[in-house]
């Protein structure tokens, strides 16, 4: 018994302290979201001209600066509050005053990650203060035959795309999305 628990601590240590490691990013790979790629309005918010989706730079919870910075504590969600993270975000004129925020879905989300990086897997440079983590999308997986209790997720410690119980697994971030008007 003291052997597990003595493993389990070990793993638990090894995770934390991967949380506060440098983003790694392998020079020999061609970069999937350069800079160039996004417009940044320098109010919070980015374009990524590819997919003419408009960002929030910060993940929920924490406050952009005019400096382009993120301050304040990403907020840990669960699937359902992760559902209604738009509706906060919309109301009293919507954050930036826009008020057509909503959840990614999968494909979404996995347009931003930068898969020559890792820890995070995202352009710092665009989305600073982002924690390696898992984050919620509004996709549900319909391959497992069951009543849809998977959710897709993001997880930006490694830019994978992975499916977990939506009800029972915990929280995870938030980043919101809307669909930026052509000009």
């Amino acid at each position: 018994m003291i052997k597990k628990k003595s493993a389990y601590l070990a793993c638990v240590l090894l995770l934390a302290g991967g949380a506060s490691q440098a983003q790694t990013c392998n020079p020999n790979i061609l970069a999937t979201t350069p800079s160039e790629h996004f417009e940044v309005h320098g109010d919070g918010t980015v374009t990524h001209k590819k997919t003419g989706l408009m960002w929030k730079v910060c993940t929920e919870g924490q406050t952009w600066e005019t400096d382009g910075a993120c301050s304040g504590s990403s907020e840990w969600t669960s699937w359902s509050d992760a559902l209604e993270s738009p509706e906060n975000a919309n109301d009293n004129g919507g954050d930036f005053g826009y008020t057509d925020w909503r959840l990614p879905n999968i494909k979404e989300l996995a347009s931003i990650t930068e898969l020559k990086c890792k820890d995070p897997s995202i352009n710092q440079e665009v989305f600073p203060s982002t924690p390696p983590n898992q984050y919620w999308t509004s996709s549900v997986d319909y391959d497992t035959g069951d009543d849809y209790s998977k959710a897709r997720i993001i997880t930006f410690g490694s830019g994978y795309d992975l499916t977990i119980d939506r009800f029972g697994t915990g929280s995870n971030y938030v980043r919101l999305v809307r669909t930026a008007p052509e000009e």
